[in-house]
This record gives C-alpha cells, sequence and structure tokens, in this order.
C-alpha cells in the first residue's frame, strides 16, 4: 500500500477496516506493507505481493505514477536457485468523486486552485495506458481497477439520518461521502471476488455499519454494472409461475419476443430511430450466469460499423505512395503475373455497440439491461448513439410493462 498516512486520515480510517477484513476472509495470514511513495525503502518488485494499492492523492501527477510503478512491477532476479520474483499482478488506484466532472459544481470549486482533480484524472489515465501497453510475452500482464471515493466519513453509522446503503456505479457518476468500513469491503471485493472489477472504473458512496452482512450474491449484483459497462436497467417485476423445469417463464418469453420485435426498428434504413451511425442487429449468445445471479437470459447486439469516411481518408504521405505506385515503370508495360491473386483478409475494427438482455434472476425477477459491448483499446465510445438507443430502450420496456400491469396481458 503506497500512501501517505499521516497526511490522509481518511486513508487511515479505511486501512485500518481493510487489514481486519482481509485477516477474517482468508485462513493464511495476510501481509500489509505501508510505505510512503517518496520513500526510497520501497522494495524492487514489491515484495512480491499480489496486489498494489495506491492512493492517488499521494502522487504529484503520472510521471510520478510511473516512475513508482517502474520499481514496483519491475521482475526481481531469483535468489540462490530459487524462482524469479513475480511483481503486482494487480494495481489498484484509489482516487476521488468528480475527476470527470470538473466543470460542474462542486467539483469546479475543488479544482479550481491547483487543479487537484486534473492532476487525479492525468493518474487514473495514467494506469489505464500502462496497463494496455504491456507487451505479451515479454511483460507480465497487469490488471488495474480505479475506486473513486468521496469524503471519508469517520463512521459509516454517521452517513445520512439513518445511515446510506452502498451503492457502486460504473464510472463517475455518484455523489456524497462513503464510510470507512464501507470503502474497506468495496476493496476486498474488487481485489479478491470480483471480475468484473478488473480493468474498470468505479464510484462508490453510502456506509455499511458493521453490524450488517451483505451476502455474496448481492456484492456479485453491485458490482455486475462494471461489465460492459451498464448503461441501463430496467425490473420488470416478478416472473411469472415457473414450469416443471424451473426456468421456462411465459413473462419473461413474451418481454424477450417484444425486444426482439423492438430492436428490428434498428435493421435497414434506421428511418424513426434517430440513429445516425450504421448498425448491424444481432443475436446475442452471452449465457445464463450464477455469477451475474442469472437462469435464463436472451437478447440481441446492436454493432455499430465503420462508416465510410473514416476509412477513405488518406494522409498526404500514402498519397505520394499511391501517385509513385501508379506513374512506375517509366511506360515500360508489366507483363501480367500467371500466379493466383493474394487475398489478404484485415480483420474488422471494431466501432462499439449495444448489448439489450432480457433476464431472469435467481430470485424469480424479470429485468432488462443495456450493455455497452463490441469495444476494444482503440474503439471510440459513440456516447450520441448509446444515449439514443438507451433512451428508446427505456421508454419502450417501460410501455410494455405499464401496459402488461394495466390488462395483465
Amino acid at each position: 500500500i503506497l500512501t501517505y498516512l499521516s497526511q490522509d486520515k481518511g486513508a487511515a480510517l479505511i486501512l485500518d477496516k481493510l487489514a481486519t477484513l482481509l485477516n477474517e476472509a482468508f485462513d493464511s495470514n495476510i501481509v500489509i506493507d505501508t510505505y510512503s511513495p517518496a520513500s526510497s525503502n520501497i522494495p524492487i518488485g514489491g515484495n512480491n505481493a499480489q496486489t498494489a494499492i495506491i492512493f492517488a492523492s499521494s502522487l504529484n501527477d503520472r510521471s510520478s505514477l510511473e516512475s513508482l510503478l517502474g520499481r514496483v512491477l519491475k521482475r526481481t532476479a531469483p535468489v540462490a536457485g530459487g524462482a524469479p520474483g513475480m511483481p503486482p499482478s494487480h494495481v489498484v488506484i484509489i482516487s476521488a468523486l468528480g475527476t470527470e466532472r470538473t466543470n460542474k459544481m462542486p467539483y469546479s470549486m475543488q479544482n479550481l486552485f491547483g487543479g487537484k482533480l486534473d492532476k487525479l484524472r492525468e493518474i487514473e489515465q495514467a494506469i489505464a495506458a500502462i496497463s494496455r501497453s504491456r507487451i505479451a510475452g515479454k511483460q507480465a500482464s497487469l490488471d488495474y481497477t480505479i475506486v473513486k471515493f468521496g469524503d471519508v466519513a469517520s463512521d459509516d453509522d454517521k452517513i445520512g439520518d439513518d445511515g446510506a446503503e452502498i451503492t457502486i456505479q460504473p464510472g463517475d457518476v455518484l455523489d456524497g461521502e462513503i464510510g470507512p468500513n464501507a470503502a474497506a469491503n468495496v476493496l476486498v471485493q474488487a481485489m479478491a471476488y470480483q471480475p468484473y472489477a478488473r480493468n474498470a472504473t468505479l464510484c462508490t458512496a453510502g456506509g455499511l455499519p458493521s453490524d450488517v452482512s451483505v451476502d455474496m450474491a448481492t456484492w456479485n449484483d453491485k458490482f455486475l454494472c462494471l461489465s460492459g459497462p451498464e448503461l441501463l436497467r430496467v425490473e420488470a417485476g416478478r416472473g411469472a409461475e415457473e414450469s416443471d423445469d424451473g426456468i421456462l417463464d411465459s413473462k419473461y418469453e413474451q418481454l424477450r419476443q417484444y425486444v426482439k420485435q423492438w430492436s428490428a426498428a434498428y435493421e435497414g434504413d434506421r428511418k424513426g430511430t434517430g440513429l445516425t451511425t450504421p448498425v448491424l442487429v444481432r443475436k446475442s449468445r452471452r449465457p445464463a450466469s450464477e455469477l451475474d445471479g442469472v437462469v435464463a437470459r436472451s437478447g440481441v447486439r446492436i454493432l455499430f460499423q465503420t462508416t465510410n469516411t473514416g476509412d477513405r481518408y488518406k494522409s498526404a504521405s500514402e498519397e505520394k505512395r499511391d501517385e509513385k505506385d501508379r506513374n512506375s515503370g517509366g511506360g515500360v508495360t508489366k507483363k501480367p503475373s500467371s500466379a493466383a491473386p493474394v487475398v489478404i483478409k484485415t480483420k474488422s475494427r471494431k466501432e462499439g455497440g449495444v448489448e439489450i438482455l432480457v433476464e431472469k434472476t435467481t430470485d424469480g425477477n424479470i429485468r432488462v439491461r443495456a450493455r455497452r459491448c463490441n469495444m476494444d483499446n482503440k474503439a471510440i465510445v459513440k456516447e450520441m448513439s448509446e444515449e439514443v438507443i438507451v433512451k428508446n430502450l427505456k421508454r419502450a420496456v417501460e410501455a410494455w410493462v405499464t401496459a402488461r400491469a394495466t390488462t395483465g396481458f
């Protein structure tokens, strides 16, 4: 753990709870080493730790993070014939709410003097870039998790009038305080139990009193929103009576067919959908998952396609090269080759999309979720197109739920 405990009272409160939770969760003895980021005693290779937790507020800028990780992630040579050292494979960056909302109050005021939130945002972007730039086969893979907390309250019971239930969302959308026990529990889940927390950014707020326990199914559902991430969730109420096999459900089947028919409007010329980006509609093959708390799942993927404008653009150097190829030969006619033409297939670029899932949960509820899909590190998020799809979907599903409640069909 890398932080200035003497200067960050919130960090001290969180880490005190974290140490207790880790030792309660695992049978083996969990060793936690805490260092000041400016210390010369930070071990090369991170002392073979599995996870490094870095409080972004203790760093000056991106270069500080790069220098720190250059030391912590360096693989050490084997000693006395033993195995080589294994540096941390997971880095957790603890940042602050508002780093992506510096144009809005109250975060604009917090950022006014010294650009505090801008510096934290720079560090967030740096860890994501470092993780993605690792060279397969030459460097060990590195997962990251960015966790954004608000002000740390002295006690989880003191948040709100009666305490506030802990909330987790992707990105940077929440406001409010976080209790030290809630923050520590989120960190334990992100480090040890939740695969969707890997290579993701989350924000969290609220409290978790020490006498309140949260089961794993609830934690799984709270972190599910990071898959994609999630763009929309609409609850459609309880499912119908189950059939003998315990899965088929008439309400689920009706909603599944309704969403399939709704998505057909995006095929073809897309008139009336509000989309300017060309799309393809394909069936979702995402299976039901115990981790997601889902016993039945079906859906569609609305995939954004490459536009001709971007594909047809050529740089000045490319234009010159093409011109040279056209003029090469000095008037000499080349004999046509008898060899068969070589066809080079290129992998289509991922342009993003929205996956819409109709799900029946393990507790018998029906819901519709929309999540981002068809992404890679080079894909640009098409926020306006996503917003159009999500807005239309929300309106359609809510209309279906209202109609079913009224007519009972």
